[in-house]
């Protein structure tokens, strides 16, 4: 049943359902409302939502910031805004602190990511942000990478807008989270239109609705939207804490076993000077090897990893590793067994691959 349209049970049963999950991600993110959450298709979709959201408040001379370690879906929607509003794009990697002070009142959105979906390190980034608070500028947080692994308050970490997926928190595929402050929701201009999104349509003209509901049109991912909140539930149930300590005991044992391999000198990154912890994700990279060859023989052993860039070109071409990296993606469902496995099986390619 479609939710929201009608007084039937089993359409209120969907719609009480969807607005559970709601309220459960919003108290997941430290939201002070579930009414600053909003359900997409994605964290792509959600970053789009908010880079044509903000496109009318930018005009040429503005900057945008974002890092080298973004991922692809939180730097080409930026572009592509830039190219129709006259505006800059900028890296912080790429600027040096005494060319900060002549650009900060320029600066109308900052954009980052948590965590690097490449590495696994977690940037810290409040100073910067502080900064850019005092002088307009809006924050904006790609969190997709890092859910899963740690604590988010957008509160207390002064974010005004921030996006994840449910995929990367164990939730189904093809449903995403927006999340934008109270007072900014009526500042940012809707990327689709069509129906439920507005208080009153004529043959001329409409009238969005206030608040987040113009940025859900149409019928939402009802399924998926139930299925990220009970993802939540269980993680609520297995405690932050608990992932939290278990995904460091398998990164802490990812760094012992590639040692006792002679293998930490091909874990790639760790670099950053904005780098405040990681997470249990790694890149691997050797000079002599491609890594799709990597993949494919690790494959045949039952070991999946990601070959390539995987999405984050600008972080991989900047370090001159254009052939890519594997990465290793380490979860709660994973090991220890697992990583030893893992490294064995990677130790047994590199050989294969070198004669």
């Amino acid at each position: 049943a479609n939710i929201g349209r009608t007084s039937y049970e089993i359409s209120n049963l969907a719609t009480t359902a969807v607005q559970q999950s709601r309220q459960t991600v919003a108290d997941f993110i430290g939201a002070k409302s579930a009414d600053e959450v909003a359900f997409t298709y994605s964290s792509t979709y959600a970053i789009n939502q908010i880079a044509f959201g903000v496109k009318h408040l930018l005009q040429p001379g503005d900057i945008i910031l974002l890092t080298l370690h973004e991922h692809n879906s939180n730097i080409i929607p930026w572009l592509k805004v830039a190219q129709k509003t006259g505006a800059e794009v900028k890296y912080v990697d790429e600027l040096e602190r005494r060319q900060w002070n002549d650009i900060l009142h320029k600066v109308k959105i900052f954009s980052y990511s948590l965590a690097s979906n490449i590495t696994g390190e977690i940037y810290n980034y409040f100073e910067i942000s502080q900064q850019i608070h005092q002088h307009g500028g809006l924050i904006a947080v790609d969190a997709t990478q890092v859910a899963a692994h740690c604590y988010i308050d957008v509160e207390r970490m002064k974010i005004d807008l921030l996006v994840l997926s449910s995929h990367k928190i164990y939730g189904p595929s093809g449903i995403g989270v927006l999340y934008i402050r109270k007072d900014l929701q009526d500042q940012l201009e809707p990327l689709v239109y069509g129906s439920q999104t507005f208080s009153s349509v004529s043959n001329r003209n409409f009238e969005l609705l206030p608040g987040m509901a113009k940025f859900e049109p149409g019928t939402p991912n009802i399924e998926g939207i139930i299925g990220l909140g009970a993802a939540i539930s269980w993680i609520n149930e297995i405690g932050r804490d608990n992932l939290i300590n278990y995904d460091q005991q398998l990164t802490d044992y990812f760094y012992q076993i590639m040692d006792e391999c002679h293998l930490v000198d091909h874990i790639f990154g760790r670099f950053d000077r904005y780098t405040d912890g990681e997470i249990a994700i790694f890149a691997l990279t050797d000079d002599k090897v491609h890594p799709h060859d990597i993949a494919m023989l690790l494959d045949q052993q039952d070991i999946a990893i990601r070959a390539g860039k995987a999405c984050a070109d600008l972080l991989v071409d900047h370090f001159d590793k254009r052939q890519g990296v594997i990465r290793v993606s380490l979860a709660i469902y994973n090991t220890p067994d697992d990583i030893k496995r893992f490294a064995l099986a990677y130790q047994k390619a590199l050989k294969i691959l070198s004669k």
